[in-house]
């Protein structure tokens, strides 16, 4: 599985409003940047109490990564 979609499927059954999610790869020599948004109304289910969603979500994504051999960086964009 693909760490983009590893994390769309995460996301979606996270928020309120699946259909407004977007992820944009970008890719850099070294790493690939996931750029996330999500609707303003969900932003804090993303990120969840002092970052402990957010961080759970790098942390499967860096595995996924890892173990294709390749750097992914979450960023969650308001």
């Amino acid at each position: 599985m693909k760490e983009k979609e590893l994390v769309e499927q995460i996301v979606k059954a996270l928020v309120d409003y699946p259909e407004d999610i977007s992820i944009k790869v970008v890719e850099g020599e070294k790493s690939t940047i996931l750029e996330l948004k999500v609707k303003s109304e969900d932003i804090g289910k993303i990120i969840g109490k002092k970052g402990r969603i957010a961080k759970a979500i790098r942390t499967l994504v860096s595995a996924v990564a890892v173990k294709n051999g390749r750097r992914v960086i979450l960023e969650i964009l308001d």
